[in-house]
């Protein structure tokens, strides 16, 4: 059975009254997801940042070489 399915089937057999709690941990883990891909979104800037403040310019040719392109 898909994990969708598992959930549905399982919250079906919950009580009502902790249907709030379940969809609040759902909200907690896209929350927390969202957190990590803002965190990750910021190490990329710096790293951009970083790369442009350093001295000097690799041609596109070079670039190519060193991946093997």
């Amino acid at each position: 059975m898909v994990n969708k399915d598992l959930i549905v089937q399982n919250l079906e057999q919950l009580p009502e009254d902790l249907w709030r709690e379940v969809l609040d941990f759902i909200l907690f883990l896209r929350h927390k997801q969202e957190l990590a891909e803002d965190i990750e979104d910021a190490e990329d800037i710096a790293d951009a940042k970083a790369a442009l403040a350093e001295e000097g310019l690799i041609s596109l040719t070079q670039v190519k070489r060193e991946l093997g392109l």
